[in-house]
């Protein structure tokens, strides 16, 4: 098991600290939404009573496809191959931990994904023992590690089961050095998968930043306000829900205005809000939030011409999915309808 001293964990804390707000400015937040993480915990606990459908899912949440309709073929087919085997598997579930690892490293041909799958099984049966692995991720721990000076010894291309082991190992002992904060475990867990697998936006905008949103999970049945009457917005698309979240926002930051640009209003919705974390599906709901489509009348433009164009993108088979961004300096004012 790798070991290493008090003074490397502070070295190595340190350079997370210094590097992290960087690169969880660039984090997918919607491709990895933590909701989904928490409740596979509680259900992977029992193999036998998983469905395929839910382990397809966990599977394609862990390779960044959340809520995609498809993914790449080397990765289907990896998640095939586990379908395949799962009933195979079960007897193995409650096994020696490396008897389950071994067991997947056997059935995953493709070792380049199936290490990061079979990571992730491990993890979401067994929590308490290990970590949320993948190759970025170990990546990251390699590269920290020799950045400061540290002659780690594990294995660049056939990651095994003690690499597993020494992740954990060092996950856990970096953690208590850096700020002590409810979200600290989360923030270190993805900056390791975004420093790991920093070198896919060398070709991005250095302005390139994303941000997660406020309002991660929806449901119609928990709303209430003192300040906009929710009740008076009757459609149950996403759009509808986009401008509900906008509503709450607004209310949770104490703002009175009512007078917007679409592209501030689009600037409190990033992708992902109310669970909307398929970006087609996401963009196509902010076209239709500014819309009149099936008499929305969230907004009343300086220009009203503007309104109708919304309507006609959003009516569109082959619509302009980023036709806000064209748009984005238009003054909207929210309608009295929806003001308490």
């Amino acid at each position: 098991m790798i070991t290493f001293s008090e003074k490397e964990k502070r070295a190595v804390s340190a350079v997370i600290q210094e590097r992290i707000d960087e690169h969880l400015g660039r984090f997918p937040y919607a491709r990895y939404p933590v909701e989904p993480l928490e409740e596979w915990r509680k259900t992977f606990c029992d193999p036998a009573s998983v469905p395929p459908l839910t382990i397809k899912k966990a599977l394609g949440w862990h390779f960044g496809g959340w809520q995609r309709q498809s993914l790449p073929s080397a990765v289907s087919r990896t998640i095939s191959a586990i379908l395949d085997a799962w009933t195979e598997f079960l007897p193995l579930a409650s096994a020696e931990p490396k008897e389950f690892f071994q067991f997947w490293q056997a059935q995953l041909p493709d070792w380049n994904n199936g290490f990061s799958a079979a990571a992730l099984l491990l993890h979401l049966q067994r929590p308490n023992d290990f970590e949320l692995a993948d190759r970025h991720r170990m990546d990251a721990m390699r590269e920290l590690l020799q950045e400061i000076g540290h002659a780690y010894q594990g294995e660049d291309n056939r990651l095994g089961f003690a690499d597993l082991v020494d992740y954990t190992a060092f996950f856990r002992s970096v953690l208590p050095k850096l700020p002590d904060k409810e979200d600290t475990r989360i923030k270190l867990n993805r900056f390791l998968k975004g420093y790991g697998n920093r070198h896919a936006y060398k070709l991005v905008s250095p302005d390139f930043r994303t941000k997660e949103p406020s309002i991660r999970a929806f449901s119609w049945n928990d709303l209430s306000s003192k300040r906009f009457r929710l009740d008076q917005i009757v459609g149950r698309a996403n759009c509808d829900m986009l401008f509900t979240c906008f509503l709450l926002t607004l209310e949770a930051q104490g703002s009175t205005t009512t007078e917007f640009t679409v592209g501030e209003v689009v600037d409190l919705l990033p992708v992902g809000t109310a669970g909307i974390c398929n970006e087609a599906s996401f963009k196509y709901a902010l076209v239709s939030l500014f819309s009149q489509q099936r008499q929305r009348d969230f907004w009343v433009f300086d220009k009203p011409e503007i309104s109708r164009a919304f309507t006609e993108q959003a009516n569109q088979s082959t619509r302009d999915m980023k036709f806000y961004d064209s748009h984005s300096k238009e003054k909207v004012n929210l309608n009295s309808k929806y003001i308490v």
